[in-house]
């Protein structure tokens, strides 16, 4: 079996599960934008890379003037690894990782930086591309497998020792001949799936380049990625099926960090009553003859799906758990809406739904309607058909 055909078990609750309790015992930044169990999710997620827009920073004129074509295709890499492979890039671009270019005895290199470690190097004579990865992917792959190491080696991709001392024992370094040798080995998932993990880690701790930060750069290769990123791809997925990849759940780890800015009881309730309303409402559609889903077209969307009409309706889902109400109602509310319009900008008409645990205050009912959100809680499945089948 080769690398290209991954089956979809290879990875389990359980890696997810331990990779959460990790990232979730270390104080960032990061918990600002997203959680741990978010983050250990995506780390072994089916790959996209993060959309064009917004993007970390503004670009004037076209990407590629003044760039020949080994420049263009070493710029195209860089940000397609950076949209691909780093957490929350967008947001965090200057605050927890940053495209450099720099010059070194073997010509122009683009650098990508991740917290305290750099894990690409991309020349732009486009004759080598280096790589560091999380260990742990690769070893579980292997174990499987289905890491064919032979047919890497006859690419000449080549392991060699990384002295690097940050997580010294738990990463590997790859370089590989030229871009195309590097993009037909990131497109390994056991390897995208090494280098999400790597930089979830290392992007979750402390970050001291920010002085060294050059918008311009990474606004630039950001672009530059869209002649890496395959519309027709897109297409072939969410736009045959409604949705991206299958729902694959979440579930939090026994052991939490306690904080006192982190309640550990409360997460995992939320977490539970997250999966539980997400695989409620698929069922509630299998029983129509629908198929949901998670994420389309590179939206990170909760949920989506096709009606039997071939409507195309996306879901947010809020679990709601002690006193949490207004504030989860709110921000579901604002993510849905953000959801819609990004892939109205991508040519898809969605109809957003936002999916409760409960809530009490009807005023939510009309304020929903106002901005053409269905709105439907937990405790009212029977109600769930007549309030989707009733969508503007």
């Amino acid at each position: 079996m080769t690398t290209e055909s991954v089956p979809a078990g290879l990875w389990s609750t359980d890696d997810v599960e331990e990779l959460t309790g990790i990232l979730a015992a270390r104080r960032s930044r990061l918990w600002q934008l997203t959680e741990p169990a978010d983050l250990a999710a995506w780390v072994f997620a089916d790959p996209a890379p993060a959309p064009l827009d917004p993007p970390p920073a503004a670009f004037d004129g076209d990407w590629a003037d003044g760039l020949d074509e080994p420049q263009r295709a070493a710029w195209a890499l860089a940000g397609w690894v950076a949209r691909m492979a780093v957490p929350e890039a967008a947001p965090t671009a200057g605050t927890h990782w940053l495209l450099s270019r720099v010059s070194d005895g073997h010509g122009p290199l683009l650098r990508l930086t991740v917290g305290v470690l750099e894990t690409l190097g991309v020349y732009e004579s486009g004759e080598e591309v280096w790589l560091r990865v999380s260990a742990v992917p690769i070893g579980l792959a292997m174990d499987a497998g289905i890491a064919d190491l032979e047919e890497w080696v006859r690419r000449g991709v080549d392991v060699g020792e990384d002295r690097t001392k940050t997580l010294a024992e738990d990463k590997l370094l790859f370089t590989c001949p030229d871009i195309e040798t590097a993009l037909w080995l990131l497109r390994q998932p056991p390897v995208m799936a090494a280098a999400r993990m790597l930089n979830a880690w290392v992007a979750a701790g402390p970050f001291s380049f920010e002085s060294r930060y050059r918008p311009e750069v990474a606004g630039r290769a950001w672009r530059a990625a869209e002649a890496l990123i395959s519309d027709k791809a897109s297409a072939q997925t969410g736009g045959e099926r409604g949705f991206d990849r299958e729902y694959a759940g979440s579930s939090a780890p026994a052991d939490l960090p306690v904080q006192r800015s982190f309640d550990a009881n409360a997460y995992r309730a939320g977490v539970s009553e997250h999966d539980r309303l997400c695989r409620a409402l698929i069922d509630h559609l299998d029983a129509e003859g629908i198929r949901a889903g998670a994420g389309l077209h590179d939206v990170l969307v909760d949920l989506a799906w096709l009606d039997a009409d071939g409507r195309q309706f996306i879901a947010e889902v809020k679990s709601v758990v002690g006193g949490n109400e207004v504030e989860q109602l709110r921000l579901g509310l604002g993510q849905v809406l953000e959801y819609r319009h990004r892939l109205a900008t991508r040519g898809v008409a969605a109809t957003p739904v936002l999916v409760v645990s409960r809530y009490t205050d009807q005023a939510w009912f009309d304020i929903c309607a106002e901005n053409q959100v269905v709105l439907v809680q937990g405790e009212g499945i029977a109600g769930w058909t007549t309030g989707l089948r009733s969508a503007p």
